[in-house]
């Protein structure tokens, strides 16, 4: 099972991964941004926060914050 989410304009997936008994968490905007939890919100919740604080670090070290590379798209069926 994979969900697509987005935060603060930035896509993420979530996958369950069977064998490992977890939800792991996919920035494609952010790869060094590694997070999991056990259930699917706590994945979510967790997600946020990496988030949150990769985006502090970047603000601090004055690095520059990529934009958002992909967006969620609401196709009615």
């Amino acid at each position: 099972m994979k969900t697509i989410h987005t935060y603060r304009d930035y896509v993420f997936t979530i996958e369950y991964i069977p064998s490992d008994l977890e939800f792991t968490v996919d920035f494609p905007d952010f790869p060094n941004i590694i997070t999991a939890g056990w259930t699917l919100e706590e994945a979510f919740t967790n997600a946020c926060e990496a988030l949150d604080l990769a985006l502090e670090t970047l603000r601090d070290l004055g690095r520059e914050i990529p934009q958002p590379s992909k967006r969620v798209h609401v196709v009615p069926v």
